[in-house]
């Protein structure tokens, strides 16, 4: 991994992992204490979220322009973006559905 594709967009990719970080590891930290697979779910979808968005960053300037990312800003190959995309929207699906089907 060259360092010149670790700069770009530092701040976003920074953003990316701290989002995913703060929302997901207190609902893996709730899940594992208190034995509730809806709140580990979730957080592991998150923490994936946080992964993914630092390997492959959305620029919200970027984006409120309309303007396509550029895959010089990746980090990793198409396919394992691609992989933990899936996985994240899998894990926070099910975590949610989890959630709400165990809600007395």
């Amino acid at each position: 991994m060259s360092t010149a594709r670790l700069k770009r967009a530092m701040g976003s990719r920074l953003f990316w992992l701290g989002f995913g970080l703060l929302l997901g590891l207190p609902q893996i930290a709730d899940g594992v204490r208190y034995d509730l697979n809806g709140e580990l779910f979730f957080g592991v979808g998150m923490v994936l979220l946080g992964i993914r968005g630092f390997l492959r960053p959305v620029v919200i300037g970027r984006a409120l322009r309309m303007k396509a990312d550029s895959e010089a800003d990746t980090i990793g190959s198409p396919k394992l973006i691609g992989a933990l995309s899936l996985a994240m929207a899998a894990f926070i699906v099910i975590g949610a559905v989890l959630k709400v089907l165990s809600r007395p």
